[in-house]
């Protein structure tokens, strides 16, 4: 019950917040590392947020061999990088997205491309949603410096250290929750950058559904989206008694809604994937259920 409670007021106020740094050195301390394949943790401050956090950068096997010097890989930056390699740093959840054990095993069956897989950890408490939120009266130009954060920092980060491939076409961004919710916003505001968008159980509720009157007329929008979105994301009994009976059908409706936008986008008419996925919940655990299959749309194996 504590967990579901947890996880239902983050989803409707703050998203997913990491818990304090003492208490997660103390859980990372008493915990076996669940990584699979090479992952570099490399600290990193930020001048347009004004803190600090981790990047996790998940190479896929290969890169380091004499023969793929010269070759470049497509990235994909997500979100909450807390939640996506490791059990050890997922808390308060009980599970990860086990982006890593994914990734090995469809680039093994070649069922998608060769990428590499940034996941950029969120600053934790008031800060993850000043900096996800869209609309935040607390945080006014937390878009802008999003974009900022992103474009002037991350990504030249990231491309000068590794081998990448430096266009909108083999560039994509994601996340869950509020942390979807970012993702879409540098989809909408940088569209020449960030060209594949992985959205799951995006928070759509945020701003009272604005994004859904902002996407009902796209001009440029992405190349392909993966949408996931689960019919359970609260327990009922609780959303009713917050007075949100009818929320989880909302949420889904909510991402129907915006597949049916982004498809309609004016100039390219991008490829949309929804996935329903019925008893999902809103949690590491479903959104690691639908990765695998998002992954292989948005990043499908190069020809031989």
């Amino acid at each position: 019950m504590i967990l579901r409670l947890f996880l239902f007021i983050n989803l409707l106020v703050l998203g997913l917040n990491s818990p304090a740094k003492a208490e997660t050195a103390a859980l990372e301390q008493a915990c076996t590392s669940t990584v699979t394949g090479t992952l570099e943790v490399i600290p990193f401050e930020s001048k347009a947020f004004g803190n600090k956090r981790f990047l996790r950068v998940w190479l896929p096997p290969g890169y380091s061999d004499p023969a793929a010097a010269a070759k470049r890989y497509p990235v994909l930056y997500i979100f909450d990088g807390q939640f996506l390699f490791d059990r050890c740093t997922s808390q308060p959840f009980p599970d990860e997205w086990h982006v890593d054990e994914t990734m090995a095993d469809l680039i093994a069956k070649k069922a998608v491309a060769q990428l590499i897989v940034v996941g950029i950890d969120n600053a934790g408490g008031r800060d993850r949603s000043d900096e996800y939120s869209r609309y935040n009266s607390a945080a006014p130009n937390a878009t802008q410096k999003l974009s900022a954060f992103m474009t002037e920092e991350v990504l030249p980060m990231v491309d000068g250290r590794y081998r990448t491939v430096r266009d909108r076409a083999h560039r994509g961004v994601g996340g869950a929750s509020l942390g979807s919710l970012a993702a879409l916003t540098l989809l909408l505001d940088q569209p020449g950058t960030f060209g594949i968008g992985l959205l799951e159980s995006t928070s759509l509720q945020n701003g009272n559904g604005r994004v859904l009157q902002e996407t009902s007329q796209v001009v440029q929008g992405p190349m392909r989206v993966s949408i996931g979105v689960g019919t359970a994301e609260v327990p009922p009994t609780e959303a009713a008694a917050r007075g949100f009976p009818f929320f989880d059908e909302t949420f889904v409706a909510m991402s129907q809604t915006l597949a049916g936008n982004l498809k309609k986008s004016l100039m390219n008419r991008p490829e949309v994937k929804l996935t329903v996925e019925q008893g999902g919940q809103h949690q590491p655990k479903y959104w690691s259920e639908r990765f695998g299959s998002a992954v292989s749309f948005l990043f499908p194996p190069e020809p031989r």
